[in-house]
């Protein structure tokens, strides 16, 4: 295993010298290629706790000095054959001081990496290599090294009007030294084809991936076919759209239990099967959908999903800290107990992965929903975030579930200052892909353990205009699943028939009613649904809107019945320019029954009131006021409740000048049986010298929450630019952080400086 450690950067020498041997009369076109940065890093961090209570004073001390090089060589060796290699070199030296602990560390991170990259619009190919190690050593411990070496083979092929096909080889080897608790191989290959004619497409995946553990002497082989076949078409002068959609997917999964491990009980860990990837930005996460986001589930882990998912703090102080809902839906429902959630950051290298101050800094709670409406919290976890892969593990209690989502909330900007990451290249975090598993259990013995799982899903979707204005047409759709886990096979299938009615009768005024009943069999309980949406709008000034809802569905699944109800008034007005505001009152009805008794019935009325106000460019001030009534009975909470809720937000943001920025927001949130909660958040950011050589800037911010916890950060930074080109820099930064709860203060205090230097 160390043999391919060492030869990493003899790797990118030969490279180099294949550049300079093809192109030797290039060679000031290499050095053009080639690009470093050299960074230098101290800091100082001290803490003082002091316990009102107990009299009790904790101190400690943290100095930090290190160094970084990052070589980067990208070059054309010929028209269509690229170059791109390249290195890091770190060395990181700390001392903990804390009574009675004195704890020296030095850990050193090498990774290396190369790429050749053929570019042809028909045939493209890559072949790769990449190193990653790390060693630490700490005072009184023996040294430990933690290595990931991966080999990567790329090869793609785009005849015109013919299928489109890439193959990709990956080798990964992780280990640490010595081997105590970790020596691991997976190989994996992948091939997908895909064709495209007019309405059709005709797509194949197949994955073939094998996993050992050397150190336990286990492994397992896991196999997947996914096929697709859809087409569509349009005729009658486009009056009727058919779509067939089939689909199926296959897994196989062989574990090897040796014979030194028997009655072990092993477990493997089962991807999931998504009929839909969700995502959304709402503060409210326990009453509101998810929008359909296919980008989630396409398995691509590098590309960005959607600019909106960025939970980096890409705007700082003003920024958006709306949480992020980024959800699975399931067919039939699953047992799940592992997200993982992948990120992208475009602003770092290929082999940099986020630093544990950003990664450890993410709360994440796990909602479940049944209907993709009303959302329980199932688990409150801090992702794990590997050392090697940029993806959050998010693990947690089973749970059988239609929809189940992760939330979280974007970097505040006193994260992103703090002394390690204050490059603004974390500010852009973006969630790429969702996956979800489930561990299933291996019964113990001898030999190989099975598990097998094949989804097969078919869809037929007809649409038919009956009138063009006013606009009235038919939908059928119906829709067949079979998933076939091991022995147990589960079916469902649906079928609806809906009418739908778009009309405006003049300028003012328009309508949209839309009704479709369903029947079919789930869980192995026959399924009938009906659904209805009414809308009325008006428009009578180009400044006003206002529009009345009416929806619900009623569902039955055997022997219990779904009952969902709601009516609503939408209100918008431009006022004037720079004055918005929204009235929104709305009631719902809720009920689940089961074999005649009523479980739960829930009546909720609520009223919704927001503005927005920008009086000048410079000012923005919004309020938003939610206040809910609700009535809930049933046999399974044995007497009737009832609760209010009312929450206040208020916010507002000062830019006098394009160098000074000052915010404040405020939460009151009054709930039945509960305290009273107020949140208070108030902020100043100054740059008054943003584009000289020099800079300077402070950074202010201070939260009032709950249980009388305050937290304040106070920050300034200087950095001075060395050269023209504002790459290379010295920056010296001085944070100040306060956290105050009822009987505990702490104050804690980082000074640092750091050289950058970009050739």
């Amino acid at each position: 295993m160390r043999a391919p450690r060492q030869a990493a950067p003899a790797l990118v020498g030969v490279a180099m010298l294949c550049v300079t041997s093809a192109r030797p009369a290039r060679a000031d076109g290499l050095l053009d290629g080639i690009n470093v940065r050299e960074e230098a890093v101290y800091s100082l961090f001290s803490s003082k706790t002091r316990d009102a209570l107990t009299g009790l004073r904790t101190t400690s001390e943290t100095e930090s000095y290190g160094t970084k090089t990052n070589v980067r060589l990208n070059y054309s060796l010929l028209p269509k054959l690229h170059l791109n290699a390249g290195g890091t070199y770190e060395k990181d030296f700390s001392n903990l001081s804390a009574d009675p602990i004195d704890l020296e560390t030095n850990v050193t991170r090498f990774r290396p990496y190369g790429w050749l990259t053929l570019r042809d619009p028909v045939l493209g190919a890559s072949v790769g290599y990449d190193l990653a190690d790390e060693t630490v050593k700490s005072s009184g411990r023996p040294e430990t090294s933690l290595t990931r070496e991966t080999y990567n083979a790329h090869l793609e092929w785009k005849p015109i009007e013919l299928p489109w096909t890439q193959v990709r080889y990956t080798r990964t080897s992780v280990e640490d030294e010595p081997n105590v608790t970790l020596d691991n191989r997976q190989d994996l290959v992948f091939l997908k084809s895909e064709y495209l004619y007019k309405g059709l497409n005709a797509y194949y995946a197949g994955t073939y991936l094998t996993t050992t553990d050397e150190l336990r002497d286990l492994g397992s082989t896991q196999w997947s076919h996914e096929g697709k076949l859809l087409y569509a078409i349009t005729f009658l002068a486009d009056r009727i759209a058919l779509t067939t959609d089939h689909r199926i997917r296959f897994t196989d999964v062989t574990t090897d239990v040796p014979l030194r491990v028997t009655g072990l009980e092993q477990t493997v860990e089962v991807a999931l099967v998504p009929a839909r990837g969700l995502s959304s930005l709402d503060d409210t996460p326990a009453d509101t959908p998810l929008d359909s986001t296919p980008a989630l589930i396409d398995g691509n882990t590098t590309v960005s999903a959607s600019a909106t998912l960025n939970i980096g703090s890409d705007r700082g102080l003003a920024g958006d800290f709306t949480r992020r809902n980024v959800g699975l839906e399931f067919r039939p429902p699953a047992a799940v107990n592992r997200l993982h959630v992948s990120v992208d950051v475009p602003a770092l290298p290929s082999n940099e992965n986020l630093p544990s101050d950003i990664s450890s800094s993410f709360l994440w709670e796990i909602y479940t929903s049944r209907d993709n409406s009303t959302w329980t919290l199932h688990a409150t976890v801090v992702g794990s975030f590997g050392p090697f892969v940029r993806r959050f593990e998010l693990t947690f209690p089973t749970v059988t579930a239609n929809f189940i989502k992760a939330v979280t909330r974007p970097l505040s900007g006193g994260v992103i200052g703090t002394t390690n990451s204050s490059d603004a290249r974390y500010r852009t975090i973006v969630i790429t892909e969702v996956q979800a598993f489930a561990d299933r259990a291996a019964p113990p013995g001898v030999g190989k353990q099975r598990i097998s799982q094949t989804l097969r899903t078919h869809n037929l979707d007809v649409r038919a205009a009956l009138f063009r204005s006013p606009s009235l047409y038919y939908q059928f759709n119906a829709d067949y699943q079979e998933l076939e886990l091991d022995d147990d096979v589960q079916e469902r299938y649906a079928i609806s028939n809906g009418l739908f009615f778009t009309h405006r009768f003049n300028p003012v005024l328009s309508t949209n009613v839309n009704t479709s009943i369903e029947f079919g069999r789930e869980r192995e309980e026959p399924r009938t649904a009906a659904l209805y949406y009414a809308s009325l709008a008006a428009t009578p000034l180009p400044t006003l809107t206002d529009s009345l809802v009416f929806s619900g569905n009623q569902q039955r699944v055997g022997s219990a019945t779904a009952r969902s109800h709601s009516i609503v008034l939408y209100n918008t007005a431009q006022l004037y320019r720079g004055l918005d505001a929204s009235l929104n009152l709305g009631a719902a009805l809720t009920s689940d029954e089961e074999g005649g008794r009523v479980l739960s019935r829930r009546r909720d009325l609520y009223v919704n009131v927001g503005t927005s106000i920008t009086p000048h460019p410079t000012f923005a001030t919004t309020v938003y006021y939610l206040g809910r009534l609700s009535n809930l009975s049933g046999s399974n909470l044995g007497r009737t409740r009832d609760t209010t809720d009312h929450r206040l937000d208020l916010s507002a943001s000062f830019t006098p000048v394009r160098t000074l920025v000052l915010s404040a927001a405020t939460s009151i949130v009054a709930e039945t049986d509960r305290d009273t909660t107020t949140t208070q958040n108030y902020g100043v950011s100054w740059a008054p010298f943003p584009d000289g050589t020099l800079q300077f800037s402070v950074f202010y911010a201070e939260n009032r929450l709950p249980e009388e916890l305050t937290s304040r950060i106070i920050q300034p930074v200087v950095r001075w630019y060395v050269n023209a080109r504002r790459r290379s820099y010295l920056e010296a930064n001085y944070q100040l952080n306060t956290t105050e709860a009822a009987s505990i203060k702490t104050d804690s205090q980082v000074v640092s400086a750091r050289l950058t230097i970009d050739f």
